[in-house]
């Protein structure tokens, strides 16, 4: 939208009269009275702007807050610029992204789809457009090639310089985005750039007074560093967003990131954001350390982050990337932290005895552990129980290695009564884990021991999720999951037992609806289409059946007087405690156990 208008046009949102004073929220909708802008508020607040667009000389263009927002609160809605395969991918429908088996092909320009429907499809018209100006249609070998075809790194270029044919407006602030030319000039990626200008020379015959060289590297450096990965369809695809493309950086967010199930983004604050906060999302993985999490943002996106997490040695507390001083006895707390964050050649010092060690001997450390991370056994409590043991003498208990382990094992733990650190499967247990991506109850064979190991590490990672990825997160979502199946299924066995009340079970029972609650919030902004968005929906029958049980547990006043005595419930309603599996490659567990009678009792801060 221009930000220039015709005075004559501008009219009242209410009353349609002429107006001349703009809503300071979102600086499109125009009043002609302050009253008039009262009355609309109801209607016009879901629709106002929760953003302005600020720019500096350290930041260039970035987003802040225009008022205060609340946690799940939408700041920005945007369909996709340009949506296409990623760069790497194997032949898939160029429509709607399923993978295709090279049996039914465009007629006109013969890149591979998955039917006669897709066609027709207007997202498949560029590339169909400049394949056929070619004069020659796709090979047929590249539709039934079942590796990676270069052909498809060209697909979100060939979309973009569509646009210039289309909607030149679209096009020229498309133009806009960064494309860190001269970062990619000095790292080498565009040298690897020019190898796909070659090829839209060569192979698209694509004229230079049509589309220049540095009209065409630009566009590359723009995809390489502001495109998102979205996971909603078949094979996950990219795509670009103008105004998303806007929102900075922080290793601690304070808003979240969402995709509908067509792909249109969602940008909704995590927690409270402050009228005049720049609004910020995480680009890299909150489970890594500095060093990788600098090392990955530089490489993607051609920044050093200087956050205060990034310039914390503690990583605000969490000691994520410590490891234990070589110079301090074992069982003291002394650990090596960087003597400076931003600069990967610094020595790390112990603040308990002052030794230093270079960052040669950190690097190496991380390294032989990072390769046997690697190679750990998948789908193995024991091997992944081992790992933590081990380097649990070499790390901070918080060290991203060991947690992201311990996330790992968190769900694994309980998925058959097999899947257990404490006893070996068979006397006739499954041996098969539930797939990846699929919730499935804990095991009812389960000994009390795992569960307690179980809650153990979701304490530890909820109280660290807390802090490096607050509020409305997928990490505390999964996390906040597991703890309410972990403490469920305990109570109810110890009340079977008779072991605890009534109450004490109702109010252990209180607490997981909390955090099933929280669950659903978290996961109610995902499509059902990814497995997110299908744990909502687990945890709300969940909800339902948590309180089906607490309901069976008060007496029925009608058997009573037909009673001479009272008695506990004789038949309860079954665990249903599901459990997600994230899609990292990681597992392993802490093998320390807690007091049975502290269980349930000590609730992290949310």
């Amino acid at each position: 939208m221009s930000n220039f208008m015709d005075i004559e046009t501008i009219t009242c949102a209410f009353c349609q009269g002429a107006a001349n004073q703009r809503c300071t929220g979102c600086h499109i909708t125009f009043y002609c009275s302050k009253e008039h802008q009262k009355q609309h508020w109801k209607k016009h607040k879901t629709n106002c702007c929760a953003y302005k667009v600020c720019a500096s000389s350290t930041l260039g263009r970035y987003v802040i807050a225009t008022r205060d927002l609340k946690p799940g609160e939408l700041v920005l809605s945007e369909c996709p610029t340009v949506m296409a395969p990623m760069a790497f991918t194997i032949p898939i429908c160029l429509s709607c992204y399923k993978s295709v088996d090279g049996s039914k092909r465009c007629p006109k320009c013969g890149w591979a789809l998955c039917s006669e429907g897709c066609m027709d499809s207007a997202s498949h018209v560029p590339e169909c457009s400049f394949t056929q100006a070619r004069g020659k249609p796709i090979p047929a070998d590249v539709a039934h090639s079942k590796r990676p075809h270069p052909l498809y790194e060209i697909v979100a270029l060939l979309r973009c310089l569509y646009h210039k044919q289309s909607n030149q407006p679209l096009y020229d602030k498309l133009l806009q985005l960064e494309s860190h030319t001269q970062e990619r000039l000095r790292s080498g990626r565009l040298e690897k750039d020019k190898v796909l200008l070659k090829m839209v020379r060569q192979f698209f015959k694509i004229d230079v007074e049509a589309y220049g060289d540095h009209e065409i590297l630009d566009l590359l450096g723009i995809l390489f560093v502001n495109t998102h990965e979205v996971p909603v369809t078949a094979v996950p695809v990219q795509a670009l967003y103008l105004n998303g493309s806007l929102i900075e950086h922080n290793c601690t967010s304070n808003a979240s990131k969402h995709f509908d199930k067509n792909g249109t983004l969602q940008i909704r604050a995590a927690i409270h954001i402050r009228k005049g906060d720049h609004i910020a999302i995480m680009y890299s993985d909150p489970m890594w350390g500095t060093v990788n999490r600098q090392q990955h943002l530089f490489e993607t996106k051609f920044f050093q982050c200087r956050c205060s997490r990034c310039l914390d040695p503690f990583e605000l507390g969490t000691n994520f990337s410590s490891l234990r001083c070589p110079n301090c006895p074992a069982q003291s707390q002394g650990f090596l932290v960087a003597q400076d964050p931003m600069n990967s050649l610094a020595p790390w010092h112990c603040a308990q005895c002052g030794n230093q060690e270079p960052a040669d001997y950190v690097n190496a450390v991380i390294r032989s552990i990072g390769e046997e991370l690697v190679q750990l056994e998948k789908d193995n409590p024991e091997a992944c129980l081992m790992f933590i043991k081990k380097h649990s003498q070499n790390l901070h208990r918080n060290h991203f290695y060991l947690m992201d382990v311990k996330l790992a094992l968190s769900q694994m733990i309980g998925k058959t009564s097999s899947m257990s650190v404490s006893s070996s499967a068979g006397e006739g247990a499954s041996n098969q884990p539930t797939g990846a991506g699929e919730p499935s109850k804990i095991s009812p064979d389960l000994n009390e021991k795992d569960l307690i190991i179980k809650q153990k590490l979701c304490m530890e990672l909820i109280e660290i999720a807390n802090t490096i990825s607050p509020g409305i997160s997928r990490l505390r979502g999964v996390i906040l999951y597991e703890l309410q199946a972990t403490l469920s299924s305990y109570a109810r066995k110890k009340f079977t037992k008779g072991e605890i009340t009534p109450e004490h079970l109702k109010n252990i029972m209180q607490e997981v609806r909390n955090y099933l609650k929280e669950c659903i919030q978290i996961f109610s902004y995902e499509p059902t289409c990814i497995q997110e968005g299908r744990l909502a929906a687990v945890a709300r029958l969940d909800l339902i059946e948590v309180d089906t049980y607490v309901d069976s547990l008060e007496p029925n006043p009608k058997s009573s007087r037909n009673m001479a005595t009272t008695s506990t419930p004789s038949a309860l309603p079954a665990p249903s405690n599901h459990s997600p599996t994230t899609n990292n490659n990681h597992n392993n567990s802490n093998h320390s156990s807690h007091n049975n009678n502290n269980f349930g009792q000590s609730k992290p801060s949310l």
